[in-house]
């Protein structure tokens, strides 16, 4: 192992895990693949297998591809293998109260000949973002209306559609594993209003409520719809108005941070379009 002071960095290289029945020495180590040993020392196998090859089979190997050594360090330039950032627990300390147990970590550059079993590769920043996003658990749309939902709405009469601002607030989710930890965050940014009569329209926050002494011909000033036609010949007599929250993912961790791909949210009810008849009658 080559330790540089000035980079808080080590070069651990082993091509000779040693033969059955044998301790390798500190200089040969033992690793994932025949590479390189854990970050702590400590004893090797004394019947190493095939699946014994890890001085601490707990650590954890995430491949960095972007990773330097500093100039005049790298004695490995040509050679087949790869740099890997290995992970491994520092085992049960006792913290500042009596008794309460710490678990840390040491992470170090290392470089393998051969990559780590499947089975010990950490995931990267991404991959536990993408599993942060996958853990979401998002509000579905609460659709509100003026006229209220459950009574008809009217042709000719302005429907003002929205939801409430409970619904309208970021949510959060994380991921981690020993040394990373990535937090994904959604954030709503739009309403897809589809109207069920062939019309709709994006609205870019939850709506205006509808509040008792506005002028019930107005039209809503962010997100309604005017119905032109009733809901008689549609299937059941009405019309399936839907509401799609799309949600901006973003995520942060281990000194990186990016954007997923969005999310959606829906709910649809029925909506009962009714036209008043006009009555004409005769004089005289």
């Amino acid at each position: 192992m080559t330790c540089n002071p000035g980079t808080g960095s080590c070069t651990i290289d082993v091509n000779n895990p040693g033969a059955p029945g044998t301790t390798p020495s500190p200089s040969q180590g033992s690793g994932p693949g025949g590479g390189s040993g854990g970050s702590n020392g400590g004893p090797a196998p004394t019947s190493p297998t095939s699946e014994e090859t890890l001085v601490n089979g707990n650590c954890l190997y995430a491949a960095d591809p972007t990773y330097v050594p500093q100039p005049g360090t790298d004695t490995h330039s040509g050679q087949k293998g790869a740099w890997y950032l290995e992970t491994c627990p520092d085992g049960i300390k006792l913290g500042g109260k009596p008794g309460q147990p710490v678990a840390s970590t040491t992470q170090q550059m290392v470089w393998l000949t051969n990559p780590p079993p499947a089975a010990l590769m950490q995931p990267t920043p991404a991959v536990l973002a993408a599993r942060a996003r996958n853990s979401l658990v998002l509000p579905k749309p609460v659709i509100s209306s003026n006229p209220p939902v459950g009574s008809p709405q009217w042709v000719g009469v302005p429907t003002w559609a929205f939801l409430p601002r409970s619904v309208w607030a970021p949510v959060s989710a994380s991921a981690e594993v020993p040394g990373m930890r990535v937090l994904a965050t959604a954030t709503p940014v739009s309403v897809t209003w589809d109207f069920g009569d062939g019309t709709s329209t994006v609205c870019a926050g939850p709506g205006t409520p509808f509040t008792p002494g506005t002028d019930p011909k107005a039209s809503s000033p962010d997100c309604g719809h005017t119905y032109r036609t009733s809901s008689g010949a549609a299937p059941g007599g009405v019309f399936q108005v839907a509401a799609t929250i799309s949600w901006r993912v973003d995520w942060v961790g281990a000194g990186q941070a990016g954007t997923l791909a969005d999310l959606t949210t829906t709910a649809t009810i029925p909506v009962t379009v009714q036209q008043s008849q006009a009555i004409v009658t005769g004089t005289g």
